[in-house]
């Protein structure tokens, strides 16, 4: 009887040490996050305020951390003095049509070695390994080419090399997508009368739809951020967006601090604002393409 009380009031103790633990674990996961999100985060935020500060307000003390009055003329700067609007065309001009020239080679690419195993385990392998690649080693060559091909300073040379480059990513999360893709569906679509063209682009595409959503995701932030080729290929009349904002960075900043703080929010938003639209296709895509490719 005594070991049966004496047990009775143990259970209780150890459950309210496992409540204490557990909130202390959450406590300490949230202020971790907390954390991580003030450090990520807090520099961009300061990027935002300062963008819309006035010029009085970039190296007071103590600093101004919300404007008083925000002003858009930092904006207004950027595209009258600075052509940001030619800049910023350009940026979306080549990430869309790279991010829809990945998804139309990709997909018939993904579907070959998923469904018939196109070219064997070597292709997968040299995909993967093209993606490895660093870009600072193919720009030397690829500058040449363009060079002798007279393609530089041309939107059709960046998209061709920015659709080079992101295919093998895009082929390897889409072999995933339709690899689990169930082929009774795709034969009972080919019995009921579709080519195995139709079936692929009215059965498969629609249900692998977050698939290519992601593939579209990745390839338009790639090509949107990516420096390299964009500083080296272009010219005046096709340098994107992060050409503009490292352009502030050459030189003395304090005249146009303003600006530079804009491009940067300009340069930082469209990426933003689709992978926020696409996150619940991120997730999905990252599961099953990385664990099924």
């Amino acid at each position: 009887m005594a070991i049966a009380l004496e047990r009775s009031a143990v259970v209780p103790q150890r459950a309210k040490r496992h409540r204490i633990w557990r909130g202390l674990g959450d406590a300490l996961t949230y202020l971790g996050l907390a954390t991580a999100l003030v450090f990520f985060l807090g520099p961009f935020f300061w990027i935002l305020t300062t963008s819309l500060k006035g010029n009085e307000d970039f190296f007071a003390f103590p600093p101004v951390w919300i404007p008083a009055e925000p002003s858009l003329k930092h904006y207004v700067g950027l595209f009258t003095r600075s052509s940001g609007a030619r800049y910023f065309t350009n940026s979306m001009v080549i990430s869309t049509l790279s991010m829809i020239s990945a998804l139309v080679v990709s997909l018939p690419t993904a579907y070959s070695i998923a469904r018939w195993r196109f070219g064997g385990g070597l292709l997968s392998i040299f995909l993967l390994v093209l993606r490895m690649l660093p870009a600072i080693a193919l720009i030397i060559p690829i500058y040449i080419v363009y060079r002798t091909l007279g393609i530089t300073n041309n939107y059709l040379g960046l998209v061709v090399v920015y659709t080079v480059l992101y295919i093998p990513f895009a082929v390897w999360l889409l072999v995933g997508f339709l690899r689990d893709f169930p082929l009774e569906i795709e034969e009972a679509a080919m019995i009921d009368g579709c080519s195995r063209l139709r079936a692929l682009a009215q059965v498969i595409v629609p249900i692998i739809a977050p698939g290519m959503a992601v593939v579209a995701l990745f390839s338009f932030i790639a090509t949107w951020n990516e420096f390299l080729f964009a500083i080296v290929l272009t010219g005046i009349e096709t340098k994107t967006m992060m050409v503009l904002v490292t352009s502030f960075t050459s030189g003395g900043t304090d005249m146009f601090y303003g600006e530079a703080s804009a491009s940067v929010v300009l340069g930082v938003l469209p990426a933003f604002a689709v992978a926020f639209m696409l996150q619940r296709y991120l997730v999905k895509g990252l599961a099953l393409g990385g664990t099924k490719g």
